[in-house]
């Protein structure tokens, strides 16, 4: 009976010990490796001066901003007979682009913007 209780205990507390005592959200390192290689950098920006700014860098180049969720709008771009649309996530010091190739007059546009808020303070 005490080896069975032994083997019992040594099972869970293995089994404790191999879990470890880390949360379920992703390390910084982790969140960094999903973000694309495309990624628009702007680690001293907020979100909600990056949404502003990506609003007013589509108002600039002719793009339709349309809010999709508190971290992501949609853009739209009528090309000729061809109509463009990105979605554009924000988040943790970054902005990525659903469609890097055919934004990059927006993408260039919002590095503007944020460029002369960071120079204005």
């Amino acid at each position: 009976m005490n080896k069975i209780l032994s083997i019992t205990l040594i099972s869970a507390i293995s089994l404790v010990l191999s879990t470890g005592c880390g949360g379920t959200s992703p390390s910084p390192a982790s969140h960094d490796a999903k973000v694309s290689k495309d990624a628009l950098y702007v680690k001293t920006h907020d979100n909600k001066k990056i949404a502003h700014a990506i609003e007013k860098a589509g108002e600039k180049t002719g793009w339709k901003i349309t809010e999709f969720k508190s971290n992501e709008v949609i853009a739209e771009k009528i090309d000729g007979d061809n109509t463009i649309s990105s979605s554009v996530k924000f988040s943790e010091g970054h902005i990525e682009f659903s469609d890097n190739s055919a934004t990059s007059d927006l993408r260039d546009a919002i590095e503007e913007e944020l460029n002369k808020t960071t120079s204005a303070h």
